[in-house]
């Protein structure tokens, strides 16, 4: 707990606070058009699901309508920073990711105009890395797999060069909907965590050849342990913040 003011806040409650510096306004963005001409009412569901951060006429793919993202093709910067790490005076020569455990970006969700606010002060943003459980329910992983998508285009619509995720659960979703939306030639960002037994590294495998053969990105970046195999397109690896913390 942290304690600000006489009044006692949890971790998370001054993370959020954290942000208020990084407040946008509506004015200039590329919203849903029906936003800010609905009801107070509707306004306020459309809220609850982030349904307005993007227009009706985003395409979407596969079966569940997953939001398609653009394509990111340009340079990488040096070093990635963590989304949970203040913004330092070099921001702009570095880029942002998410690749850490969710609660410690779940603002990106709960507060996306505060949080685009934030990632506009970097080079270039790596998309959400929203967990999915390989013994986790269907409705769960979609959720989670729409929430990254959602961001993701809300931050490439408003001029935010964004680099997408790839992320799974079990081979079922490997083979229907995990990678619905992702770009084509696009670099690709993908967590590793060298742990687990075989059958969770035969479906690792199995997972990142499948992205590389039906999506053909012009590269990888692993945050975290080394490939252990070829994936057959350019790798570039950049440590995770959990895999520094088991260094430690």
């Amino acid at each position: 707990m942290i304690k600000i003011e006489g009044r006692r806040f949890s971790n998370r409650e001054h993370e959020e606070a954290g942000l208020s510096r990084f407040r946008i306004g509506v004015e200039g963005l590329l919203l849903n058009e029906g936003y800010m001409d609905c009801p107070g009412k509707k306004m306020r569901k459309m809220r609850m699901l982030n349904k307005h951060l993007l227009p009706d006429d985003t395409p979407v793919e596969g079966l569940f309508q997953l939001p398609v993202v653009l394509p990111y093709r340009g340079p990488l910067p040096e070093t990635f920073i963590p989304y949970s790490e203040k913004v330092g005076r070099d921001s702009r020569r570095k880029g942002v990711y998410c690749h850490i455990d969710d609660y410690r970006f779940s603002s990106v969700w709960t507060r996306p105009l505060a949080a685009l606010g934030k990632v506009r002060r970097y080079m270039v943003a790596v998309a959400s890395d929203n967990t999915l459980w390989a013994d986790g329910r269907l409705c769960e992983n979609l959720e989670q797999v729409r929430r990254s998508r959602t961001i993701q285009r809300f931050w490439q619509n408003n001029g935010m060069p964004t680099i997408q995720t790839a992320a799974w659960g079990d081979a079922e979703s490997v083979r229907g909907f995990a990678f619905d939306g992702l770009a084509r030639h696009s670099w690709t960002a993908i967590g590793h965590q060298r742990v687990g037994n075989r059958s969770e590294q035969r479906l690792y495998r199995y997972a990142v050849m499948h992205l590389v053969e039906r999506k053909h990105p012009m590269g990888l970046i692993v945050f975290g342990a080394p490939l252990d195999f070829n994936p057959g397109v350019p790798v570039v690896n950049m440590p995770s913040f959990i895999s520094k913390l088991r260094r430690i």
